[in-house]
């Protein structure tokens, strides 16, 4: 990811006020922008309403539209509507599930091109895209990223209006950048996990308990209410290109899109800048020092 973050791990998370003064303070820094950002995947997306008339079939006739340049096809479960509200009961959660009955099995199709670095997903209710960095390609920037977006959601929205599908209607805009961050690089155990400002290390009782791994998340809100933050946190192992332990932060802003003009990209794509701006410049804030020189951070002001 060309902007970025640093930091290791521990329980103790930065004050309310520090978080609440951050986001208050208007930044007219350049956007953090980094040599060699840890990202391996970037997602770009829109929810809307879904088509009463749109069927599994047409995901089929979607991909052709795409061209020969986007050959591989896969399945995927749908994924479920998300929706960033702000009353007291958004805070801590839904309870209960909700029951959603449809007339036929829903389902996702990923569509990826020849070079297996970029990966349109569709389905009724959701359109996605994806930047695909494990192939060992390097991030193209955002502007990249949101101009194949663009690109591919005008085929998809002009495709509906073809099938006299109805209208989309978006109704909320999502970023997710994805980062691996491996053992050897700005950490060696967990107790380096410091990098990550809101933690100071796993806690170690010498003599008695040593830390061995911690999984977390966080969530912010937008100032003005705009969206929401949510930050994933989890140690894993990986395979590729040879077995070792690895940390993967995920980022995720979410907002929702109230209306939208006959050209519904414009809209969409004003809610994916604002996504982006706040993952790269909180990731730089979260990160320390030491891993953003690591990564090749410049131009991120104080």
């Amino acid at each position: 990811m060309k902007e970025g973050f640093d930091g290791p791990v521990s329980h103790k998370l930065l004050t309310c006020n520090k978080l609440k003064q951050m986001a208050k303070t208007p930044n007219t820094t350049p956007l953090p922008d980094y040599d060699n950002p840890p990202v391996i995947e970037v997602i770009l997306g829109v929810q809307f309403e879904r088509l009463g008339t749109f069927k599994s079939a047409h995901l089929g006739a979607f991909w052709k539209v795409l061209g020969q340049d986007w050959p591989t096809i896969s399945d995927a479960v749908p994924l479920q509507p998300q929706f960033e509200r702000f009353d007291e009961s958004a805070k801590w959660g839904n309870v209960g599930a909700k029951l959603t009955l449809v007339s036929e099995t829903p389902l996702r199709l990923q569509i990826k091109n020849q070079q297996a670095d970029q990966m349109v997903q569709v389905q009724n209710g959701r359109f996605h895209f994806n930047w695909l960095g494990e192939t060992g390609g390097q991030y193209p920037r955002f502007r990249k990223v949101r101009e194949r977006f663009e690109w591919a959601l005008r085929k998809f929205v002009e495709f509906v209006r073809l099938e006299n599908l109805g209208t989309i209607k978006p109704n909320q805009w999502e970023v997710t950048y994805l980062n691996h961050i491996p053992q050897g690089t700005v950490w060696n155990t967990p107790n380096d996990w410091g990098f990550f400002r809101p933690l100071t290390g796993l806690p170690t009782i010498e003599g008695l308990i040593e830390g061995e791994s911690f999984g977390g998340e966080w969530h912010f809100v937008i100032p003005e209410k705009r969206g929401r933050l949510h930050v994933n946190w989890q140690h894993g192992i990986t395979s590729e290109p040879a077995v070792r332990e690895l940390v993967v932060v995920n980022l995720t802003a979410r907002g929702a899109l109230d209306k939208a003009d006959a050209d519904i990209v414009p809209t969409v794509s004003a809610g994916l800048d604002l996504g982006h701006e706040t993952i790269v410049r909180s990731f730089a804030k979260l990160m320390s020092s030491e891993a953003n020189k690591y990564w090749g951070l410049k131009h991120a002001g104080n």
